[in-house]
């Protein structure tokens, strides 16, 4: 079995609902995460080879970061997972943005993906970090 880890740093990005609008009567959609995306796209390509089209499980840590408001002691509870991220975004929107942005880089399609398992953290360094394991050929 093969492993590899991708870290993208800073703070984590969910994947916003896409806008579908208008334009001389033709319906059209946006992306708003589009740049974001094209980012984190570059990042994991320096990071990784695109992976054989075999079956992928993706283990992901979306770390983001405690508010500035937030006294020691909560803070505390916070950085040592006592107190959970239970705030939005919700999970699935940084895990889709983040399929989305591995697509076609790291592995052919997403629909590789059989066993995912993502969770939210609070940190003082925001990242997120991805480990992909797959069966050797």
């Amino acid at each position: 079995m093969s492993q590899k880890t991708i870290i993208i740093s800073g703070i984590p990005v969910a994947q916003p609902r896409a806008r579908i609008f208008t334009r001389n009567g033709h319906v059209m959609s946006w992306d708003p995460a589009g740049e974001a995306k094209k980012i984190a796209k570059a990042e994991i390509a320096k990071q990784t080879n695109k992976i054989p089209d075999v079956a992928i499980e993706m283990f992901v840590k979306f770390f983001l970061p405690v508010p500035k408001s937030t006294s020691k002691k909560k803070k505390a509870l916070m950085l040592t997972n006592e107190i959970k991220h239970i705030k939005r975004p919700d999970t699935s929107n940084y895990l889709k943005f983040t399929e989305d942005a591995l697509d076609s880089v790291a592995f052919k399609d997403d629909s590789q993906l059989w066993h995912v398992d993502a969770v939210k953290l609070y940190s003082d360094e925001p990242r997120t970090v991805i480990t992909i394991k797959w069966e050797d050929d």
